[in-house]
């Protein structure tokens, strides 16, 4: 029992207890980045080992407590917002590339990152169009930076328009890059505001299929095709399996609650994954472009979503 009280160790079992106790995503993802600065070497290690698994494991369980009508709804009533934001994205990102003389492979990494599921993304990608290391670096700082203030800022600028839950969801799961951040940042706002936000997200992460194909087809890279990701899957199996069986009550509380739990903690290692980043690889150009496009998304995601 010793290891307890090396103080790398005690801290990241206060930090981790803490986050999960009071159950806020600030809170848990600034613990996360303070730890990350304390204990960098020890942060990159877990997050390697660790990853995005209690984030994937929450959003799975969440699946279990999600109505097919509530999905199929906001499917059939967002869909199509979900393929303009995708496609507009896109092709501002190129656009504004040509214009920043931005190398082509950067644009694209930058492009599916902000404009479908962030790292997740950038990872897939990244190989796939033979992209460089320092190319994958700064897609992923600017990625990070935005994540972070976007979990922030996002709950406060809700409360500030005076949006309620269900367009909040629609807003954080439009105008948000990563998974975690826009379950994230929906849970800082409100319990309520997690099952639409998930729902859409998830039909946005979709995008990457056709993507894929494509850029292989273009870059020829790896002609024995690409994993996708699986929690994607065995949410929609949750679902599924959730609405045959019909829970009780009490049930999809207390998967809620276990859902919550495991979301928190995996906003917490996001929170640690900034140990990796390399902030000096970040230049100029990149950066003012990845933000003049999430300045001209967030305003059009707002007014979507209280339409």
């Amino acid at each position: 029992m010793k290891w307890i009280f090396i103080p790398s160790n005690f801290l990241l079992i206060i930090f981790s207890f803490l986050a999960v106790i009071v159950l806020s995503p600030i809170l848990a993802i600034s613990l996360g980045l303070i730890y990350s600065l304390l204990y960098k070497n020890i942060s990159q290690e877990i997050s390697k080992k660790v990853s995005t698994i209690p984030l994937q494991i929450g959003i799975v369980l969440l699946g279990l407590t999600i109505s097919m009508t509530t999905l199929i709804n906001i499917i059939d009533a967002y869909a199509i917002w979900v393929l303009f934001f995708i496609i507009f994205s896109f092709v501002l990102f190129f656009i504004l590339g040509n214009i920043f003389g931005l190398d082509i492979k950067l644009n694209i990494l930058l492009a599916s990152g902000l404009s479908i599921c962030g790292a997740t993304a950038i990872a897939l990608i990244g190989p796939l169009i033979k992209a460089s290391t320092k190319f994958i670096f700064i897609s992923l700082a600017i990625l990070f930076s935005f994540n972070t203030l976007a979990i922030i800022l996002f709950p406060m600028l809700g409360d500030l328009l005076n949006m309620s839950n269900y367009e909040f969801g629609v807003f954080s799961a439009l105008a948000i890059h990563d998974t975690g951040s826009v379950i994230g940042s929906a849970l800082a706002f409100s319990n309520p505001s997690v099952e639409v936000a998930t729902s859409l997200k998830l039909l946005r992460t979709l995008a990457l299929i056709p993507l894929i194909l494509l850029l292989n087809y273009k870059f020829n890279a790896n002609k024995n095709g690409f994993v996708f990701p699986k929690f994607i899957i065995y949410f929609f199996v949750a679902l599924g399996v959730a609405n045959i069986f019909e829970l009780s009550y009490s049930s999809i509380e207390y998967l809620k609650i276990l859902s919550k739990t495991f979301i928190i903690f995996g906003i917490f290692c996001i929170g640690l994954q900034s140990s990796k980043i390399e902030y000096k690889e970040l230049s100029f150009k990149p950066l003012v472009l990845a933000l003049m496009v999430w300045l001209c998304v967030i305003p059009m995601a707002y007014f979507i979503s209280v339409a």
